[in-house]
């Protein structure tokens, strides 16, 4: 149990409120193998929340350092543009409900999210969730990434509410990491990978849908 007032919610993005990372993986598989390269699930869980300076350098790693990063960034980058505009984004379920319970109880809450800025944005509004989002912090947007807990803090601040009282929402090990670390309640739903001891250790509690982590956050909020 727990005796502090939480006043705010700030969530991740990918994984979280929107089932995008099923979309990047496949993604990234098409972009690796047009440089006749393999993008293993494996290397993908492994880079799931990081950012994106991270994430290159895991790619260059696996694939070695003369692996053309700027032109498999741009295949990426048209290959996700295809789909998503031909399909694009599912929402996780029981965040339309959840959103809509915050601002009948007029909650604030951010996104913080290690994805840039601008593709955060049209992710969200792909997901039909443009309208509901009106503070959202990008991973282009801070110095240290995802596990610091920097961009839990930046979130905090704008939405002028105090670290401790917030409640973050997260599904990667990386992102349980920063909101911990921010000394916010950590509510982890696993997504493509579950956690491993240490994550268990750090989360504040860990919850195996959207669904059923708003029924916490409802409760914690009301306490």
């Amino acid at each position: 149990m727990t005796n502090t007032c939480y006043s705010a919610v700030i969530f991740d993005l990918d994984g979280t409120l929107i089932d995008s990372e099923p979309v990047f993986q496949a993604v990234a598989k098409l972009a690796a193998e047009d440089f006749d390269q393999c993008f293993t699930d494996e290397l993908y869980i492994d880079l799931i929340g990081l950012p994106g300076i991270e994430v290159e350098k895991g790619i260059l790693n696996a694939f070695g350092q003369n692996f053309p990063l700027d032109a498999f960034r741009q295949r990426f980058a048209a290959y996700w543009e295809e789909h998503v505009e031909a399909h694009g984004i599912e929402v996780k379920p029981g965040v339309f409900e959840l959103i809509e319970r915050l601002d009948d109880l007029a909650v604030p809450y951010a996104v913080a999210t290690s994805t840039p800025h601008e593709r955060a944005v049209k992710s969200l509004q792909l997901a039909s969730l443009g309208d509901r989002f009106e503070f959202l912090i990008g991973g282009d947007e801070i110095d240290n990434g995802k596990p610091a807990p920097d961009i839990f803090l930046r979130a905090a601040t704008l939405i002028a509410a105090e670290a401790t009282h917030c409640i973050a929402v997260e599904d990667s090990k990386v992102g349980v990491r920063a909101a911990a670390a921010a000394s916010m309640y950590t509510i982890m739903v696993p997504d493509l990978k579950l956690p491993d001891a240490q994550t268990r250790d750090l989360a504040s509690e860990i919850q195996p849908s959207m669904a059923a982590a708003m029924e916490r956050i409802l409760s914690l909020l009301s306490n």
